[in-house]
């Protein structure tokens, strides 16, 4: 194993003092920054999960939900970037900024290669990718100092994806000359460098436009960061339309978490710009209602999922919370074409992992009614879908319709 440099203990010191959190898929080389980034005290504040996907392309394909045509190319290792991006969501709280690190090598090994030695490092963090390739010179080095070289190259691109462009340039990745001029793009400067990649510039200029063609399943506004296509599996999601946001919502999901005895990481507003009667929402209107969050710092994941149907295959092992009217529509099987339609879709759901938290409300009696006072068919009690929010944890008479009438609107963007 290579000996640590100082350069690079101080740049993972760097990293290490960043707040992002990042995966790491490596394959064919670059496995040596692991032990890098592990051995600098605080590697916990970085690395959420590193990955080597081995294995005869079985872990591969796992990972990428599909064989690659190409192991070792830039395709791969932005389709492995994002992939890691991915899993970087899942694994951290909301608000957290994240990033997907990846690694595909042809390196040395226990035979000759007809092919090249090359090195394929991306970074994605949700908006856009970067990758950097280079050639090694065949025979110049042994397969450790190739992964070397290689490690040094993930390196650098984490700490770009970190923002520390000034420190990752100043790495001395070990190239000689002639592998300079060959990792150089044409017409460019020798020397690797990071280029964006134009389908990524190209497609996540306005996230929510790519939502609204159907093009990413999920963008998130959450600390600042934009999350986009990284649907977040076994949170707590409060759907709603808030138009507009007020006082209730927040009190709502603030209680959810509380009796489900989680940190207010693990929360999220839901919003879905499809209607199943009304279409699409315009990006006009999806962007004002995303602005009352990204204000308040509250956080919200946009969707094109209007049925809780959808949304328990977007966000499996996820609880919805819902009000008391909510819940009572969602078990009247005329929405579904009968009880037995009915019965099967929320089983489907269930099955999924998914469940619902139930907020009480007012009555035009005045009385407070919650899950407790509604006959479930027998199949739903025994699956436990629903769950009751006690009313001395929430309980709220604000009305969105009510707030509208009374002038209470959206600002306009």
């Amino acid at each position: 194993m290579e000996e640590m440099d100082q350069s690079i203990v101080d740049l993972v010191r760097q990293i290490h003092d960043n707040p992002a959190k990042a995966v790491f898929y490596v394959a064919g080389g670059g496995a040596q920054v692991m032990t890098w980034l592990l051995s600098v005290p605080g590697a916990s504040k970085t690395v959420l999960e590193a990955r080597i996907p081995y294995g005869g392309g079985k872990s591969m394909a796992e990972i990428l939900a599909k064989e690659p045509q190409t192991y070792a190319c830039t395709l791969t290792a932005v389709d492995m970037a994002r992939a890691a991006y991915r899993q970087a969501a899942h694994l951290s709280e909301f608000g957290v900024p994240i990033l997907g690190v990846s690694c595909t090598c042809a390196l040395a090994t226990d035979r000759v290669k007809k092919g090249d030695h090359k090195v394929y490092v991306a970074v994605h963090d949700g908006v856009s990718s970067r990758a950097c390739r280079v050639h090694l010179s065949k025979g110049a080095r042994s397969r450790l100092e190739e992964d070397a070289v290689a490690s040094r190259l993930v390196l650098r691109a984490l700490a770009s994806g970190c923002g520390l462009d000034a420190a990752a340039q100043s790495l001395d990745l070990g190239l000689l000359r002639t592998e300079q001029q060959n990792g150089a793009a044409d017409g460019a400067a020798a020397g690797p460098t990071f280029e964006q990649l134009q389908e990524t510039v190209q497609s996540m200029e306005e996230p929510l436009q790519e939502l609204l063609e159907g093009r990413v399943r999920s963008v998130e506004y959450s600390g600042g960061q934009v999350i986009v296509d990284a649907p977040r599996r076994g949170r707590v999601y409060l759907p709603g339309s808030f138009n507009p946001l007020h006082e209730g919502h927040k009190g709502l999901l603030a209680a959810a978490l509380k009796a489900k005895g989680l940190s207010g990481g693990e929360g999220c507003f839901e919003l879905s710009v499809g209607n199943p009667d009304k279409g699409l929402m315009s990006l006009q209107e999806a962007k004002s209602r995303v602005a009352q969050f990204v204000t308040a710092g509250l956080p919200l994941v946009v969707t094109q999922a209007p049925l809780f149907t959808i949304k328990s295959k977007l966000f499996p092992k996820s609880t919805f919370v819902i009000g008391y009217d909510t819940a009572i529509r969602l078990i009247m099987g005329k929405y579904y074409g009968g009880e037995v339609p009915m019965l099967l879709e929320m089983t489907a759901m269930r099955n999924r992992g998914c469940s619902f938290l139930v907020a009480g409300r007012l009555d035009a009696q005045s009385a407070f009614k919650t899950m407790e006072d509604v006959e479930l068919p027998e199949h739903l009690r025994d699956i436990g879908l629903f769950e009751t929010i006690p009313e001395k944890l929430f309980r709220s008479d604000i009305s969105s319709t009510a707030l509208r009438e009374k002038g209470i609107v959206l600002p306009a963007t």
